[in-house]
Formats: C-alpha cells, sequence, structure tokens
C-alpha cells in the first residue's frame, strides 16, 4: 500500500512497486539538505525501499553535491517541451496514414515499444534488467491503447503500424500532453515522427487544448531536434536520480 503520511520524505509508488516486484519510492520535492537525506534514508529502510527516485533541480549546486556524496546516481536529464497551440494548427503533410489506434494494434505497437526507449533513465541504470525495461514499455502503450490515454495515433507505411503518439488531456488549464513517441527502426528518417506530432497538435487543438507538454531525455538528440522543429521550446531541465538500499527485502 501507499505511504499515505503527507509528512514524509518519500512516498511510495504503488504501480512501479508492483511491475518491478521490490519496494520503488519517489522523493518528496527536488532539493536535498544533509538532514532530509538522513531522514529519507531511515525511512527508506523503514519502509523496506529497494530504489529511491529523485527528480531534482538544476540549478542548487548544494543539491548536486549532497546527491553524489550519499550514493544517489544521476540516470537522467529530464527536458521538458511546451508549445503554445495556435488558432489553426498545420495540417500533418505526405501521404502516411495516421488514424486512431485499436486493440488489434497492441501487438505491432508493443513490437516498436521494445525497441524505442533504450535512452530512458531505466535502461540507463544496470540494475533494472532489460526484459523488465522492454516489457515496462510494452504494458504502458498496451495501457494507454486500453484507456490510460485519451487518443493513441498510429502511423501505417505498407498497411502496417509504424510508429504511434499517445495524448493525453487536462481541460481545467486546457493543457494537453504528449506521453509516448515510438517509430519502427525500419520507418526511421521518412519523416514518420514529425507526421505523428503535427497530427497530435491537431487532435489536443480540437479538444480546446491551448498549449502542449512533452517531455524527452538530454541525451535523445533526435528527440529534441523533432519537437523543435515542430515549433515546442524547452521550458524546464532536471535531473533523475535512483538510489538503490541493497539491504531492503523484495515484496
Amino acid at each position: 500500500m501507499a505511504i499515505l503520511n503527507r509528512t514524509s520524505p518519500c512516498e511510495i509508488l504503488d504501480w512501479d512497486t508492483t511491475f518491478f516486484g521490490f519496494r520503488v519510492a519517489r522523493v518528496r520535492g527536488n532539493t536535498l539538505t544533509q538532514e532530509r537525506v538522513r531522514q529519507m534514508d531511515a525511512w527508506c529502510i523503514r519502509n523496506g525501499v529497494r530504489c529511491l527516485y529523485f527528480l531534482a533541480r538544476t540549478d542548487d549546486a548544494d543539491t548536486a553535491w549532497l546527491a553524489g556524496d550519499n550514493q544517489f546516481r544521476l540516470v537522467d536529464v529530464r527536458m521538458t517541451f511546451e508549445h503554445r497551440l495556435p488558432a489553426t494548427v498545420e495540417s500533418a503533410r505526405g501521404d502516411t496514414v495516421v488514424r486512431q489506434a485499436s486493440v488489434d494494434d497492441i501487438a505491432w505497437l508493443q513490437s516498436i515499444a521494445r525497441q524505442s526507449y533504450h535512452d530512458t533513465r531505466f535502461y540507463f541504470d544496470p540494475n533494472f534488467a532489460r526484459h523488465l525495461c522492454d516489457s515496462f514499455y510494452e504494458t504502458w502503450i498496451k495501457s494507454s491503447c486500453k484507456g490510460y490515454a485519451d487518443r493513441v495515433l498510429v502511423a501505417e507505411l505498407d498497411g502496417a503500424p509504424a510508429g504511434y503518439i499517445t495524448c493525453h488531456l487536462d481541460k481545467q488549464p486546457h493543457t494537453g500532453e504528449i506521453g509516448l513517441v515510438g517509430v519502427s527502426d525500419q520507418a526511421r528518417g521518412r519523416g514518420i515522427g514529425r507526421t505523428l506530432v503535427i497530427s497530435a497538435l491537431e487532435y489536443l487543438s480540437t479538444q480546446g487544448m491551448q498549449k502542449v507538454r512533452v517531455v524527452t531525455q538530454g541525451r535523445n538528440y533526435a528527440a529534441q531536434r523533432l519537437y523543435q522543429r515542430c515549433g515546442f521550446l524547452t521550458t524546464t531541465v532536471q535531473l533523475w536520480y535512483h538510489k538503490w538500499y541493497v539491504h531492503s527485502e523484495t515484496i
């Protein structure tokens, strides 16, 4: 069960814990002090945490030094991009067919997912087994097709899925999000990624969204260039750390 005490320095992540088979938690807040580190360690040991995620600010030198001195390992640079939608979004061009995904596409999309996210923090951290990383994204795209995402768009080549993009709506601040983007190895270099992003912007615009956010990795230069070419600008840069507690029991 999740730890509900809002005064605690960390929180258990139920989905990650269930998926990976050991307790995973996340630090509350984005800075460190030596006292906070002491509290985190005590909390994680008490609650049987094996892996602790920490998403840090990039402009706090004390946090960076404390993370390195206390066995937090830098595993990713998290870059958030934002696009403010104009009144009219350009249409996706070219001969590529883009349509809404169906459950019949899931196996195809899972095969694309297995090859699309090797730049992410889970693959970068050797403590996560490679097959579990593959399964993590296979499960994510399957859940997206079954309702986790508000819309999953599929691009076809020669009648078969060659890529996908997932869209999420948050109607209160009129903000949409692009979740997963995947293009098969065989279809790369053919403009599929750009077509999918523009198609997602079209869909989100029709749903009343005024801006769209997307996140990628600092090491994923291709994705950064794609979003920049589609009109996105960088809004935040953060640092992902993982800390492992080797004496914690698995669940």
